[in-house]
């Protein structure tokens, strides 16, 4: 902390109730500040006495314990995680690692991404310590399903991969980020980075899921090399989904949609391409994975079965739901599919159809078909716009 008189803070929940004066990175009168904490003023009293220091690093003053080198442990808050080092009693994973300290994982993260381009950024010995605690039925989970609503520079899907390297675990993460740009642009529509993405930008990283997306490939490369007895199974990959609006065009014909006249066919309207970002989809995959989160299925379009009805190309779970997406679907398709459904060969709890590339007659004859089979073969049908 630097030098000089200060007579606030920089964080409302901490509060000066005198000026301090700073010195050579201490401060020479007595320091009185007014603040929530799980700790009793008697117990803070009682650790100075054992030798415990407060420090302060910034103008916020938001306190911080170093501990002194006879702290027993049952002595502290339960919430406390000791990350000092040099204390006996530092927190250590089940694998005997210790757990570290926020200047330790921006030199991991430098080390790994060859650039410091996140303030701040969180130890992965400390998220592994974590998520090693979780149990299931009395035993540590090697498939959980870790999940990061704000993924930042994606420590918890490194994390993640490390532990799975270590124990020959299973599990997944889910990692969520803002594509928060880490420029603005000035008057004249020229790039300037922001305070806090300066770093990043100067690295050529554009928004911060793209420091995710890089820092979980470059994770997964390095335990592949530093483990040369890494199971076969282990998965450094991940898939990518983004969560866009269509543009106004494509609304505009939903809007104006008369399904006596013609089709819409705007299936292709939501293809990677066409929604203007990175990736190969299809419009039909985006609108079949969109409807797979609703739901609740795995998103994973490759383990759906896929089924053909005279030609016209569908996807579905075995047993549960029956996808109709793209247009094409006349009488012909029809006959095939309540045939199957009739004698037994498909069974479908549900059949969800796009009603946009369904022409009313076509679809009158489908719903009319269904309630013509046994009770028992009848799916229910759902039709999305």
């Amino acid at each position: 902390m630097s030098d000089g008189s200060y007579n606030f803070t920089t964080n409302s929940k901490y509060i000066l109730n005198k000026e301090v004066i700073v010195n050579n990175g201490t401060n020479e009168n007595e320091l009185v500040l007014t603040f929530k904490s799980r700790w009793t003023q008697k117990t803070v009293l009682s650790e100075i006495k054992k030798g415990t220091n407060f420090l302060v690093k910034s103008t916020d003053f938001a306190i911080r314990a170093q501990y002194s080198e006879d702290k027993i442990s049952n002595e502290s808050p339960k919430q406390i995680i000791f990350t000092n080092n040099n204390n006996p009693l530092v927190v250590k994973d089940r694998f005997n690692n210790k757990v570290g300290t926020n200047e330790n994982a921006t030199l991991e993260t430098i080390n790994l991404m060859k650039k410091n381009v996140f303030s701040y950024p969180k130890p992965t010995s400390l998220i592994r310590y974590l998520i090693s605690l979780v149990i299931k039925n009395n035993n540590y989970s090697h498939n959980s399903t870790i999940l990061d609503f704000f993924a930042g520079s994606a420590t918890t899907a490194d994390a993640v991969m490390q532990l799975n390297a270590e124990d020959g675990g299973h599990r997944k993460f889910i990692m969520v980020q803002l594509p928060e740009k880490t420029y603005e642009l000035d008057k004249n529509g020229n790039q300037q980075p922001t305070k806090s993405g300066k770093a990043a930008f100067d690295a050529g990283y554009m928004s911060i899921d793209e420091i995710s997306r890089e820092r979980i490939r470059r994770a997964a490369q390095k335990i592949k090399e530093t483990h040369p007895n890494l199971k076969a199974d282990f998965d450094g990959g991940f898939k990518h989904y983004r969560v866009v609006k269509p543009n106004k065009l494509v609304l505009s014909q939903i809007a104006d949609f008369n399904p006596d006249e013609e089709l819409i066919t705007n299936v292709d309207a939501f293809s990677s391409q066409n929604l203007k970002v990175a990736g190969n989809a299809t419009g039909e995959e985006t609108i079949l994975t969109t409807w797979l989160t609703d739901d609740g299925y795995d998103l994973d379009i490759g383990k759906l079965n896929k089924y053909d009805f005279a030609g016209y190309k569908a996807y579905g779970v075995a047993n549960s739901r029956l996808y109709l997406i793209n247009d094409g679907w006349s009488i012909p398709q029809t006959k095939e599919l309540l045939n199957q459904l009739g004698t037994n060969k498909l069974h479908f709890q549900s059949i969800v159809l796009y009603g946009y590339s369904f022409k009313t007659l076509d679809l009158k004859e489908l719903e009319n078909g269904i309630k013509q089979l046994n009770r028992d073969n009848q799916p229910n049908l759902i039709k999305r716009y």
